[in-house]
């Protein structure tokens, strides 16, 4: 197929290296997915593109990015797009990429944690095009704290992943709306919102096929209910999933039963198709280590991915739960005497060892020199979950790409949708377990088949792994590892579990590979779970449901309302209490853009078009009671349940469901009170600034609505009892207690669920509302100039959140390494002296505040100047003329690098002219960019007219 190669142009600009940087990047075909997404992005405004995992997605948003924010005409305000992704590690990712291919036309920026805008406004305030990638809970702080300001400049939405708006029909799911941790209605509700205060915005899902999810979730991103989704069963690479049989003393073997969602097997034969290993037999392990199945199976991949690492293999084991068991039983094992003659981690050479080096500094910083994460790194295994510390999470994922680490342990947040180089991934469990509180009992989830065919899409993928299929494979034993006699039996239950569980997946993967079965939808859920429990627990009758929840309110239906209980009516307030935050949220965003007060009846007209633009109205619109139930609850919160509407303003900016905004708001009060006396944070010494988020965190921790949470485990409850422990440990404090190998998961998941997520929501909504009540109207656009003035605040309020997120109790650090003037805290700190020398030469006289202001920080930045060979990169090369007299005077040449000098030779390979490699910027690497020869007179240089990856 011929394309034409046109420039993507905008008044001001035009690019024309697209083309070549595709083609740089090993994009030279477009798939057959890809070619239909391209037709329908030339037909439609908005679609849905729902394909398999690995069918090339991310180029169709890439040039709906082009085409909304390049090709447009613009009419005042720069256009923004939104690209909504799952997780933070998946922005993190989308950053870099866009950054790198799309960076020179548009602003490319993630905001997926820390303060509420970052640390420069360039993107609110710039002329430039730009990219906002977030994720949802992200976005929906945005969205109350710049609402206006994003809607105006709004004219493209990207929702990565957008098969998450399904959610599973289970007890959990059930739970988390009660819990208010669904992110499926999180996702529902912000893009309804979003389609209905701009109705023209373009929208495009990017989603694998989830059962029969494809046709709703077009028809939702559409808006019309003939639409239908690019779909097509094309996939990059082969995706062969199967299993590792695993056996005491045996090579072991892979069966192969699934290739692209249809059965595996050789015409004629009865046989399963099958692949020997070819590797010695994991030595005998300790009665310890074999007594679990579980261990034995854990180590038998272990084992094998080390031997398949010589055959240049890429592999990830893939873990359901607690990653650090898993991590110290490798431990253990790489630690046995028998294990010793496994192959061995090579050390990189050269640049690679310079990343690695910085991988393993972050990794002593933030995890200790004893911990799991350390041991496993040093012998090329790298890990990654999602309590780890962001940025080494994306330095470990970094040792990936680079294909440093040839294994990883993982759990499924590193998979949400980030392309990484690996050919082979094992699972050891398809399960995941809980604890129910009210049925005080165990429950046990199969993993959905959304993950598992998510996962097996990122094996194998075209650019990042070498073969041209990928193979996901669940390890079983065949026998039992132990050999007492009461343990067999229960090994081989086990055992028969584990198959049952493989077999129901297959079995489930296949019939979905039809689009079979029913869909489910977040807010019907929602909606249906509180009828039934009315019902059920409360004895409403069916026929007074309506009328019952129009008027209900959560605390006379549970006196522990909004406080996490677990028993049944408080399960049932807070599920109706998290209705409420959804339609509150709603009805005061029309308000705010109307600029007038909410009248119940303008209510309902408003909720009855935000519910048709719900992926619950076209996924359940054989129920009409549902909608009729939206609306009315909606009509109740202005009529009855909120009816002050200075209330409900307020409630919405805190961005807590409103039953725990009336509870935050005296508490609001005072945190707002210790932000306002910390005026001299900046001189602080660490035990004094750390105590300013203690004194905070003693007002948050013991509510049990927005405060702290933690599983009902003893370890975890222990460490509730002693969070200032880990606060100490985490902001690095001095002379500080830090956790063993074995606790540092359990420190590191309190810091992501408590100091970093609800402290520093509860930190970010006051903010936020200073900011709100300051600013002179809703189209206000944050600036540092103006920040301290409109909020009230001194500059620790700006930095509160970030300190959490990098864990340090100063600014310049965290500012040092957001910016990536620094690698770790420690050498973050030594920068500091730079900084104050600086500041003493800039200032007449330095105050408390000065040394912590942004903007100082900034304006150091900009004093270092450009690193040298960047400067020299971008500067033509002076050469001299040694094949040619240059009176053609244009000629394309190659490098070719020799004892520090660089012969410059045409493409039919003759030397033209020669220069010196002064910064050694014209290695192998220099062969993908583009070089042009000019000639004026006697001066002769080269340009570098393209630049691959940038």
């Amino acid at each position: 197929m011929r394309f034409r190669v046109r420039a993507f142009a905008r008044p001001g600009k035009v690019t024309l290296t697209k083309p070549r940087d595709q083609f740089s990047r090993g994009r030279g075909i477009l798939w057959t997915s890809q070619l239909q997404g391209i037709e329908r992005l030339r037909q439609e405004s908005s679609f849905a593109l729902c394909t398999p995992t690995g069918s090339g997605k991310t180029l169709i948003a890439n040039l709906a990015l082009v085409r909304e924010l390049l090709l447009r005409e613009v009419d005042g305000l720069a256009p923004l797009a939104m690209y909504l992704v799952p997780s933070r590690a998946l922005a993190g990712e989308v950053e870099a990429k866009l950054r790198s291919e799309l960076g020179s036309d548009m602003t490319v920026t993630a905001l997926y944690g820390g303060a509420d805008w970052g640390i420069t406004d360039a993107w609110l305030t710039g002329d430039q095009p730009t990219v906002l990638i977030a994720t949802v809970e992200k976005a929906d702080a945005l969205m109350r704290y710049l609402g206006p300001i994003l809607t105006a400049r709004l004219r493209l939405i990207i929702v990565d992943e957008a098969h998450q708006v399904v959610p599973e029909a289970n007890e959990n799911t059930r739970i988390s709306f009660s819990e208010h941790s669904n992110r499926a209605i999180r996702l529902e509700q912000l893009v309804s919102r979003v389609i209905v205060q701009r109705p023209d915005v373009v929208r495009i899902a990017l989603t694998a096929v989830a059962g029969g999810a494809a046709g709703p979730v077009a028809k939702w991103i559409e808006g019309r209910a003939d639409a239908t989704a690019v779909g097509v069963r094309y996939r990059s690479t082969r995706q062969v999933i199967g299993v590792l049989e695993t056996a005491p003393g045996a090579q072991g073997r892979i069966l192969l039963d699934i290739m692209n969602g249809r059965t595996l097997f050789i015409r004629g034969q009865e046989q399963p198709v099958y692949l020997p290993l070819r590797m010695p037999a994991m030595p005998n392990l300790p009665a310890r280590m074999r007594n679990s199945l579980n261990r034995f199976n854990c180590l038998s991949v272990l084992w094998t991915a080390l031997h398949l690492v010589e055959e240049d293999q890429r592999i990830l084991i893939s873990v359901a739960q607690e990653p650090e068991q898993t991590m110290r039983w490798f431990k253990e094992a790489l630690l046995l005497p028998a294990w010793a003659n496994a192959p061995q981690f090579q050390l990189p050479e050269g640049s690679l060892r310079d990343r690695f080096d910085e991988a393993r500094a972050a990794c002593r910083d933030y995890c200790g020199e004893d911990s799991f994460e350390m041991f496993l790194l040093e012998r090329g295994i790298a890990s990654s979950h999602g309590q780890m510390p962001q940025r080494l999470r994306r330095l470990m994922t970094e040792m990936i790409e680079r294909r440093i680490c040839p294994i990883t342990v993982a759990t499924a947040t590193l998979t949400e949708g980030v392309n990484l180089p690996f050919d082979l991934i094992f699972l050891t469990s398809l399960k995941r377990r809980s604890w129910d509180q009210v049925a005080q009992q165990q429950v046990v989830t199969l993993l959905p088949t959304s993950e598992i065919r998510n996962l097996a899409g990122r094996a194998g993928r075209p650019g990042a792994a070498k073969g041209i299929e990928g193979m996901t494979l669940v390890a079983i034993p065949t026998r039992e590892a132990a050999t007492a006699p009461n343990t067999i039996p229960v090994q081989r239950r086990h055992r028969v579990e584990l198959q049952r569980d493989y077999d129901r997946m297959s079995e489930a993967l296949l019939i979905e590979e039809a689009d079979a079965g029913d869909v489910e939808s977040p807010l019907a859920l929602l909606l249906w779970t509180i009828r039934e429990r009315a019902i059920r627990v409360l004895g409403i009758d069916p026929d007074d449901f309506l009328d019952w929840l129009e008027s209900a309110v959560p605390t006379d239906i549970s006196e522990e309302a909004g406080e996490d209980a677990v028993d049944r009516r408080s399960r049932l307030a807070d599920a109706v209490d998290e209705l409420d935050g959804i339609l509150l949220t709603a009805i005061e965003e029309v308000a705010k853009a109307e600029e007038q007060e909410m009248s119940p009846a303008r209510a309902e007209e408003h909720l009855a078009q935000l519910w048709s633009t719900t992926f619950s109205a076209v996924a359940a619109e054989q129920e009409a009671w549902l909608e009729e139930a939206f609306v009315q609850r909606g009509r109740g919160i202005v009529e009855t349940v909120y009816p002050d509407a200075a209330e409900r303003r307020r409630l919405y900016q805190y961005g807590f469901t409103p039953l725990v905004g009336r509870r935050f708001e005296a508490v609001a009060l005072q945190i707002r009170a210790l932000i306002e006396r910390a005026d001299r944070f900046g001189e602080d010494e660490a035990t004094a600034r750390i105590d300013v988020f203690e004194a905070i965190g003693d007002l948050v921790a013991a509510d049990r609505g927005f405060g702290f949470r933690v599983r009902s485990t003893d370890t975890d409850q222990a460490l509730l009892d002693r969070w200032a422990d880990v606060l100490g440990w985490w902001m690095n404090e001095p002379d500080s207690v830090d956790p063993d190998a074995d606790a540092l998961r359990s420190w590191q998941r309190f810091v992501a669920d408590n100091l970093e997520f609800r402290l520093g929501v509860a930190m970010g909504a006051v903010v936020s509302q200073a900011w709100s009540e300051g600013a002179a109207d809703a189209f206000a656009v944050p600036t540092l100039a103006e920040w301290k003035e409109t909020t009230g605040m001194p500059w620790f309020g700006f930095w509160a959140r970030e300190l959490l997120r990098w864990g340090t109790h100063d600014p310049f650090v965290a500012f040092a390494l957001s910016q990536g003037l620094a690698q770790t805290r420690e050498a973050a700190t030594a920068r500091r002296g730079e900084f104050e020398a600086w500041l003493e030469d800039e200032l007449d006289e330095v105050a408390s505040e000065d040394l912590i202001d942004p903007q100082h920080f900034l304006r150091w930045q900009l004093s270092l100047g450009r690193d040298v060979r960047d400067v020299f990169e971008d500067l033509p090369e002076l050469v001299e003329l040694t094949g040619t007299n240059g009176r053609r005077h244009r000629y394309n040449v190659i490098p070719a690098r020799r004892d520090g000098h660089v012969r410059w030779i045409d493409p039919a390979g003759f030397e033209l002219a020669q220069s010196d490699d002064i910064f050694d910027e014209f290695g192998p690497g220099a062969i993908h960019s583009d070089f042009e020869l000019r000639t004026e007179g006697a001066e002769a240089q080269v340009y570098r007219t393209f630049v691959a990856g940038r």
